[in-house]
């Protein structure tokens, strides 16, 4: 979460200052900074439930990799964008685990205790 709200509040200052844009709503969208809301609400519940990790959406994911694009148009700072690339490649790992989903309160859920990189298989 700390990594991703320094990346979308970067790209929220650079569209910002590049845009020229006044409306915080449009600035919000194009910089990712909404998913700051939705995922720390998430973040309470699954914390709540006793889970470590927070779920993402696909979409949530290719938001993440269109705010680095945006970041890198903007001439975004070199750390956030490695900073960026990091969670990125992180996010993509974690999505391409086997897990096993399972039911909770009529929630799809993935086990908290994520298999080793190993799991993975190389083709």
């Amino acid at each position: 979460m700390r990594a991703l709200e320094r990346i979308t509040s970067h790209a929220r200052t650079q569209l910002a200052r590049h845009a020229g844009e006044r409306d915080l709503g449009v600035i919000d969208q194009a910089s990712g900074y909404w998913l700051m809301l939705t995922l720390s609400e998430r973040a309470g519940a699954a914390r709540a439930l006793g889970h470590a990790g927070i779920p993402m959406l696909v979409e949530e994911a290719e938001t993440v990799r269109t705010v680095l694009l945006n970041l890198e148009s903007y001439g975004g700072e070199t750390t956030a964008l490695v900073e960026g690339h990091e969670l990125l490649d992180r996010i993509t790992l974690l999505s391409q685990l086997p897990r096993s989903a399972s039911h909770v309160g009529g929630v799809l859920t993935l086990p908290d205790e994520a298999p080793e990189a190993d799991a993975l298989s190389v083709t």
